[in-house]
C-alpha cells in the first residue's frame, strides 16, 4: 500500500525544484494584484461614497440646472459601477488564492 501523505503534504511535492521560485514568484504576484485592488476599490468606494453626498446636496437646492444633475447623477452611477467591478475582481482573486490554497 502507498503511503499518500507523501503526495499531500505540501504543494512543493509535486514541483521540480527547479520551479519553486516560478510558484513563489506567482504567489507573492497574486497578492501582490490583491493589494493592489484592495487600493483601488478603496478609492473607488470613497468616490462613490462622495459622489452620493455631492448630488444629495445638489438635489437639496433648487437653484441648480437640470444638466449639472443629470451629470453629477452619471458621475455617481459611474463611481458606483466602478466600486462594484473592483469588488467582482477582488471576490474572483479571492476565490482564485483561495483555491489554490487548498490544493497545497
Amino acid at each position: 500500500m502507498r503511503d499518500h501523505s507523501a503526495f499531500t503534504d505540501t504543494q512543493t511535492s509535486f514541483i521540480p525544484p527547479e520551479f519553486r521560485e516560478i510558484v513563489d514568484v506567482a504567489d507573492y504576484a497574486l497578492d501582490e494584484h490583491h493589494e493592489l485592488l484592495q487600493r483601488q476599490y478603496a478609492a473607488a468606494s470613497r468616490a462613490a461614497s462622495r459622489a452620493r453626498f455631492e448630488l444629495e446636496q445638489l438635489e437639496q437646492r433648487d437653484d441648480i440646472n437640470p444638466n449639472v444633475l443629470t451629470q453629477a447623477r452619471r458621475q455617481r452611477a459611474a463611481a458606483e459601477t466602478r466600486s462594484q467591478q473592483l469588488m467582482r475582481a477582488m471576490d474572483a482573486l479571492e476565490d482564485r488564492m483561495d483555491a489554490r490554497r487548498e490544493n497545497e
